[in-house]
């Protein structure tokens, strides 16, 4: 493994582990290869365990280490324990620590070459951030995904020689209070545990408090809606023509599929649904795919906001929310969505990030859902990162 330390110098040469009892135990093997304090009086020590992998094949050897965070009240948590990294691999693994941060690269790959990225907060101990990227060097196709824990906002991007490279925001499928799920998404607001609909499809916003949404997926799998304008629009002849929330779902994952083209193949628009639900009174509208699976939708509007629960049918991969507002009722004006969706292409759907209840969930505070980091409390024996 390819170790970066980014701030500071390691304050201790390697040396046996006498005095370092609480983090190498009785491992005969175990020397401190360095210490770096990280902030307030906490520091990270660096172990080296000997060699490990295969007995019967020198390829697979590896040194083992591990990394674990000192406190001032002398407690230690164990980080991360690793054996290198995958002799078929190009790539390295990596470590590195900052001033509050601890990030492990799990990388790995020939022809497809990928990685993902866990960063840690240490005080207190966190999930920070998460990434996943991965890169086929015969196709020239690339993809990323990043989320931040903490300010609850994610990205994915896919790019290809030859086509333009496409940006979405990702959709958080995180735990929600019961209560909440049950009767509080009626009245309040889906606040910083949602994401915003910021990719404007068509026309153009006319003052800050025309046509937004947001929305998040709950783990009952339960999609939340939040809309706000300032003039509704329906019911009238045409659907398309009333303000309403356009849902497009795929099983498939937007990383799927490949991005250049102007149609889609047969395998991305299998299981490719749209509906269109209206705000006025609820009613849904199966659209592309022809979906014949109920969409049961609950919708409360108050003053200039409207809140809508979809149960949504099966698990999504990808999943991109649109509001289209008419303010004449004469057409669609205005579309805002979470990503820049392409019509009939599943690759540009928003995907879906999953966040265990481990990393965070979401909570009420002043009447709206904001996310709880989980602290991070390894039982003994194992790590807060697994590798």
């Amino acid at each position: 493994m390819r170790r970066t330390v980014v701030l500071g110098l390691l304050l201790a040469v390697p040396a046996m582990a006498k005095g370092a009892k609480d983090v190498c135990g009785d491992r005969p093997d175990c020397i401190v290869k360095g210490t770096q304090r990280v902030l307030k009086g906490h520091e990270v020590v660096e172990l080296s365990l000997g060699q490990g992998g295969a007995e019967d094949d020198e390829r697979y050897k590896c040194e083992q280490k591990e990394w674990w965070l000192r406190r001032p009240d002398k407690s230690v948590v164990k980080l991360l324990g690793t054996c290198g990294d995958d002799p078929n691999s190009v790539m390295e693994d990596d470590v590195s620590v900052q001033k509050n941060r601890f990030s492990y690269t799990d990388a790995g790959g020939t022809r497809v070459r990928g990685a993902s990225v866990v960063e840690l907060q240490l005080v207190p101990l966190t999930w920070a951030s998460g990434r996943q990227y991965s890169y086929d060097v015969l196709s020239h196709e690339g993809q990323e995904g990043r989320f931040n824990y903490i300010t609850f906002e994610g990205r994915s991007t896919k790019e290809s020689d030859g086509c333009q490279a496409l940006e979405a925001q990702l959709v958080p499928r995180v735990q929600v209070p019961a209560n909440f799920l049950s009767e509080g998404w009626k009245r309040m607001s889906l606040g910083r545990c949602s994401v915003d609909g910021s990719f404007v499809l068509l026309g153009k916003a006319q003052g800050k408090e025309d046509a937004r949404i947001r929305a998040v997926l709950t783990h009952e799998n339960v999609l939340l809606v939040e809309v706000m304008d300032d003039t509704w629009a329906g019911p009238g002849e045409k659907w398309l023509a009333d303000d309403h929330v356009e849902l497009w779902l795929s099983g498939w994952a937007p990383t799927s599929f490949k991005l250049c083209g102007d149609e889609a193949d047969e395998e991305e628009q299998t299981g490719l649904r749209q509906w269109g639900i209206r705000i006025a009174d609820g009613q849904v509208f199966p659209a592309y795919g022809n979906p014949q699976e109920p969409l049961p939708v609950e919708v409360v509007r108050e003053g200039k906001v409207a809140r809508l629960k979809i149960q949504l049918p099966g698990k999504s991969g990808g999943l991109t929310v649109i509001y289209s507002d008419s303010d004449g009722g004469k057409k669609q004006e205005l579309m805002v969505g979470t990503s820049p969706l392409r019509f009939g292409r599943a690759v540009t759907l928003s995907p879906v990030w999953h966040v265990s209840p481990a990393q965070a969930t979401c909570e009420v505070k002043e009447n709206q859902l904001v996310p709880v980091l989980t602290e991070l409390r390894p039982k003994p024996g194992e790590a807060a990162i697994s590798d």
